[in-house]
């Protein structure tokens, strides 16, 4: 068995000289020695030992002019052809004792005479040489071994595992956990945040033999480390544990405290000590009064086993009516400021109703005067938090702002010289905050100490939020924590894919969103006008077609002239659904039709020379207005019930002879996609798409550009319809195929992809 790199077919080869070549890849060329592209085998050649300037292989490999091939004797199995963006690394091959599946964005098709896998994840791909890889991806429909897919490919062990690594490489196949225990990932993050944790300046020494006195056994997924750099010179460290916390409170209908506790143990010299317990307060399930809050405030105190009440403490009472809940609470023993609670700060209101409530709680002006420069830092994805000591009597004197936010952290360097802080503090402040994250994956063992494939767990060390504390001789401390986690992935049965990609993205948005875009794609998205024939002609004919219902005329400039500003328009739509009411009149769809539909001299200048055409009152790639109009009429006076194709240049409405069976079925759609009962509308616009118009000029984007004017199509007929005083409402799907039905027209041709159902005011 061998693995072969040879390459790829997507490189073309020119020659510079008589010694040189040059090679034009998807990422870029590469000129190389003439004799050396010759020696590479392209498209799935015997093997061949000729290559041996490992150097200049890697080189290739780093470029993605490499494919690689997997063999079994001299036969090719697979070859893992690059796309866009190079290979990270060579592919490896699978471990036989490992079970694989196959990722659920998988798809297997066949491209003129190659069969390939691939995946919208990346751009590069597998292409099938032999049949029984065919046989390896259907039977990692199943977790499967590499043993088991060799007895039903009729493959050795040693080949599967080498297509495998080329299906593993690129997340075709995935590996499948077999489910552990947290404590090897408990273990393994702490030895790793021993050596990793801290930045440079901060002595590990300490800490190391800080960690090991720490308890962590009861570790659950929840488990994590967190750091507290203090930045005043002393470069001491504390940490916190996430662990289960299991006090009262924490269980029962009457819940008021998180289940996970946060303990915080200050380390000098390597001797730990408990400070204190942070722990989530549990929002109340529903809205509850303010009376009610501070009741539920005291309960959490209690199970704290603290002396110290909301409900008799005036200032409390006060930061509870202007900041809600505290979002966390915690226990500090032998301390005269015993519980501390941390407000969210979410905008400048909050701040302010903060300041107000502490000013009359008497807490130093030097402390509450520094809120001027803390303003800079409200706002953004994650709150600012607010910490204050509440006593027995009233708030204690000292002051914290938790910024959590990136934008507001990368800010700190105006920020911090405003708050008067010491320069060697912002100096190491600033070098904290700027140490990039560090991430690694840790991978499962055999009992016999042997590391498999299988991931355990993510993890990472980086920056958590950095606090600003005020003391009460108006100075500025500035502390940094950063957090070393553990994401677990020992849930049985569970995959590296389902962890990186959320479930809500289903096989078909994925695949159809890379296909689109740039990024990922190997082809040629754009106007590449692959074909020269356009099926329909491009400026519509005014001449009625015979039999055609001519529908009343519209004087469009009178119209535009009395309509009501276009920011009261956009005000004022709204979906409506009154299909139980009167007929629609015919004038009425005449008109919609007209606004939407009618043609606006438009002129181009190419080369020189102006171009007169016709355009519309929506834009359009390549101003090509594919999408034509059905109106299915169900209650239109003046309009017999029927489908009918609308032709804006003569404004007029062909019939449509199709199935009346599937005509109802195409309303009665509208109610069901609406909720809308028994009740159909007046009146359903369907944009159908003429297919091949636009995927004449436009490849790889053909039907996204379609789905964008259908979008704009849909905003201009309900502010027209706004602007008419008449209701509309979008759908959010339709049936295809009853359409094709009911219309007679093809569904490959001329098919429906939006609607708007479209009725007179209640």
């Amino acid at each position: 068995m061998s693995k072969l790199v040879g390459l790829s077919p997507a490189v073309t080869i020119s020659p510079a000289d008589a010694s040189w070549s040059e090679l034009v890849g998807p990422s870029g060329s590469l000129v190389v020695p003439a004799d050396f592209v010759k020696s590479l085998p392209v498209g799935g050649a015997s093997p061949s030992n000729a290559v041996d300037d490992g150097r200049l292989l890697q080189k290739l490999a780093d470029g993605g002019f490499l494919a690689v091939t997997a063999y079994e004797n001299d036969t090719p199995l697979a070859t893992l052809v690059p796309g866009v963006d190079p290979l990270k690394s060579m592919p490896v091959d699978a471990l036989p004792t490992t079970a694989y599946r196959l990722s659920r964005f998988a798809y297997l098709h066949r491209a003129m005479r190659a069969m390939l896998i691939e995946i919208p994840t990346t751009s590069a791909y597998l292409e099938i040489h032999d049949p029984r890889v065919a046989a390896i991806a259907a039977g990692l429909a199943f977790d499967q071994t590499p043993v088991a897919l060799a007895s039903a490919s009729g493959l050795s062990v040693s080949g599967v595992c080498e297509v495998l690594g080329l299906m593993r490489s690129i997340g075709i196949a995935v590996p499948v956990v077999r489910g552990l225990e947290f404590v090897p990932a408990v273990k393994s993050l702490v030895d790793w945040a021993q050596r990793e944790a801290l930045p440079s300046g901060f002595s590990h020494s300490g800490l190391v033999v800080g960690l090991d006195q720490i308890p962590v056994d009861g570790a659950d997924a929840s488990f994590h480390l967190i750091f507290e750099l203090h930045h005043d010179g002393s470069r001491q460290v504390d940490i916190s544990v996430c662990l289960p916390y299991s006090g009262p409170g924490t269980s029962g209908d009457r819940a008021v405290l998180s289940s996970t506790g946060f303990y915080e143990f200050d380390v000098v010299d390597g001797v730990e000590s408990l400070m204190g317990v942070f722990i989530h307060l549990l929002p109340p399930t529903d809205l509850i009064a303010q009376d009610d809050q501070v009741q539920r405030l005291d309960e959490a105190l209690r199970a704290l086993g603290t002396n110290c009440q909301a409900s008799s403490n005036l200032a409390a009472r006060e930061l509870v009516v202007a900041l809600g809940l505290p979002a966390m609470l915690a226990a500090l023993p032998g301390r005269e400021d015993a519980v501390r609670m941390l407000f969210s700060i979410p905008d400048l209101a909050a701040l302010s109703l903060a300041r107000k409530v502490l000013l009359d709680a008497g807490l130093p002006l030097a402390s509450l005067a520094h809120f001027g420069a803390i303003e800079t830092l409200i706002g953004g994805v994650a709150s600012v938090r607010i910490a204050v000591d509440l006593t027995e009597t009233g708030l204690g004197q000292r002051i914290g702002f938790e910024v959590f936010d990136p934008q507001a952290i990368a800010m700190l360097a105006t920020v911090l010289p405003t708050l008067g802080v010491d320069p060697r503090m912002q100096a190491s402040v600033l070098a904290a905050v700027s140490e990039p994250s560090k991430e690694r994956t840790v991978y499962q063992t055999n009992l016999d100490g042997s590391i498999t494939d299988v991931p355990v767990a993510h993890q990472r060390i980086g920056l958590l939020h950095v606090k600003i504390g005020l003391e009460q001789d108006g100075q500025v401390a500035v502390k940094t924590y950063s957090i070393a986690a553990s994401k677990p992935l020992n849930e049985v049965g569970k995959s590296v894919e389902d962890e990186l990609i959320p479930r809500s993205w289903e096989f078909h948005d994925l695949l159809f969103h890379t296909k689109t875009r740039n990024g990922r794609v190997r082809g040629k998205l754009g106007g590449t006008i692959r074909f020269t024939l356009m099926p329909h002609p491009a400026e519509p004919s005014t001449q009625p077609v015979p039999g055609d219902i001519l529908l009343p005329t519209v004087d469009i400039p009178a119209l535009i002239a009395a309509d009501p500003p276009f920011g009261k328009v956009l005000e004022e739509r709204k979906s409506i659904r009154a299909w139980d009411g009167a007929e629609l009149p015919v004038a009425q769809v005449s008109e919609l039709l007209a606004r939407v539909m009618h043609l606006v001299p438009r002129s181009d200048e190419v080369g020189g020379q102006v171009i007169e055409r016709s355009g519309r009152v929506y834009p359009s790639g390549g101003a090509l207005y594919e999408i034509d109009i059905v109106l299915f009429a169900n209650r239109v006076a003046g309009l017999a019930p029927g489908a009918y194709l609308y032709r804006q240049g003569s404004h007029s409405l062909g019939a449509l002879t199709g199935d009346i069976a599937k005509q109802e079925r195409v309303l009665f759609a509208a109610s069901e996609a609406t909720g809308a009962g028994m009740s159909r509308p007046q009146a359903l616009i369907v944009l159908a798409a003429r297919f091949p118009d636009i995927a004449t000029k436009y490849e790889g984007i053909a039907y996204s550009l379609m789905l964008k004017h259908v979008g704009v199509m849909m905003a201009t007929i309900q502010f027209s319809a706004t602007a008419m005083g008449i209701g509309s409402v979008p759908l959010g799907t339709g049936d295809s195929d009853a359409f094709a039905l009911a219309t007679g027209l093809d569904y490959y041709t001329q098919g429906s992809i939006g609607e708007i159902a479209i009725s007179p005011m209640e």
